[in-house]
């Protein structure tokens, strides 16, 4: 069974250090500077939050396009996120996902970044701060959507243990540091 690439990849988006940015949805509690998509249209958080748990599985990734590059580094900041919201509450998830979506991350071309070889640096000062405003927007979409997901069908108390179970695994073995 292969794994599942991004939909996107044949988009035409701006490229920053080989990684697409991608429109996401609007959203009433998160304000970001990523290109808006429409609502009744799949964007890159739903496709991470919908290929997380078969993707997850995988050692090996055939990167075929830009598109897959974000999906990578956002399955992988999933897997970050639900380790820390274990065990949690929805609220304190919440709380827990905004903190982490915004606290200070290693760009493309900074030694710790998780990707590595398979991104370029920024070409300039002001794309490696417009790629830091779209990841941030991205992390905080995706915090929000994945809580709502995991607390799904749930008292709110403790997450689901059908999302939990995949936090202990590592795609292509990476994690953010």
């Amino acid at each position: 069974m292969p794994a599942y690439h991004s939909k996107f990849n044949k988009a035409e988006v701006r490229i920053i250090g080989k990684m697409a940015l991608l429109p996401i949805k609007p959203s009433p509690t998160v304000k970001g500077t990523a290109p808006v998509a429409t609502p009744d249209d799949i964007d890159i958080i739903d496709e991470v939050i919908e290929t997380f748990r078969a993707n997850i599985l995988f050692r090996n990734y055939e990167v075929k396009g830009p598109a897959d590059l974000i999906l990578i580094y956002l399955t992988v900041y999933c897997t970050q996120l639900l380790n820390k919201i274990k065990g949690k509450s929805s609220l304190e998830s919440a709380k827990i996902a905004y903190a982490l979506a915004i606290e200070n991350f290693k760009l493309p071309g900074e030694p710790a970044f998780p990707l590595g070889g398979m991104v370029a640096a920024p070409a300039s000062r002001s794309d490696a701060d417009t790629l830091r405003a779209y990841l941030t927007h991205a992390r905080q979409e995706l915090g929000v959507r994945l809580v709502a997901e995991v607390f799904k069908g749930t008292d709110g108390k403790q997450p689901s243990k059908w999302w939990m179970q995949f936090s202990k695994l590592k795609f292509l073995d990476l994690e953010i540091k």
